[in-house]
């Protein structure tokens, strides 16, 4: 009797601790994920503002365009379209709890480059007042503090109260 239990016992434990071994290393792939598709989306977005002034406007804008259903799965239509609370609605309800907030800076940081070569003053604007909403939003969500996020939102205040 005392043997059937200890073996019961062993196998609990053992299960467990593979358990949270599995555990522990897919949370390590989901971090290493959301790492690479943040440092990926940021070159992307370095490239295009090198090749900023080698390209025509057209062939940046569609290059930014496409950005959008590549990162964040709709088209650029979407984003135009919609409010910022339901954007930031379906990015919380399209991808996982531990990439939101990296989710919503990076689609704050294309609005705000997207906004940079638009020629349309009230697309750029209503880009920027986007940005700025979705900054304000992981301003107040965020667990770390950015000199360089309240700078960039300081000044799309200026820009969007002008």
């Amino acid at each position: 009797m005392k043997i059937k239990n200890r073996n019961k016992t062993l196998f609990l434990r053992n299960y467990y601790i593979c358990h949270t071994k599995i555990q522990i290393q897919t949370n390590m792939l989901e971090r290493d994920y959301i790492k690479r598709l943040i440092r990926q989306f940021f070159e992307a977005i370095e490239k295009l503002k090198e090749k900023k002034a080698e390209k025509d406007l057209p062939t940046v804008k569609l290059e930014i365009h496409s950005m959008y259903r590549a990162y964040f799965l709709q088209p650029v239509s979407f984003f135009y379209e919609q409010d910022t609370e339901f954007i930031l609605h379906y990015l919380y309800t399209t991808f996982q709890p531990e990439e939101v907030l990296q989710r919503v800076e990076m689609l704050s940081e294309l609005f705000l480059y997207d906004a940079s070569v638009e020629s349309n003053p009230q697309t750029r604007k209503m880009l920027q007042k986007k940005g700025f909403l979705l900054l304000k939003h992981l301003d107040t969500h965020s667990n770390t503090f950015s000199f360089d996020r309240r700078r960039k939102m300081a000044e799309l205040e200026q820009l969007t109260h002008e």
